[in-house]
């Protein structure tokens, strides 16, 4: 089975913290609050979805 057939790769919300290097889940909530990444809402809780989080990564991205 390939991932596509597996689905969408989906990360919990700690999983999402530390993959932007943050030390605690708050500033993913505020995130999520703010309408910036979508979250997807399934009977273990909430995840996002790997692609948006690539998307929500690649809008931020600034050139210093």
């Amino acid at each position: 089975m390939t991932d596509t057939e597996a689905g969408p790769k989906l990360y919990t919300i700690p999983e999402t913290a530390d993959r932007l290097g943050y030390k605690t889940t708050a500033p993913v909530y505020r995130m999520i609050a703010r309408g910036e990444l979508p979250v997807v809402k399934i009977p273990a809780g909430s995840r996002i979805d790997a692609a948006d989080l690539e998307k929500y990564i690649e809008k931020n991205k600034r050139v210093a």
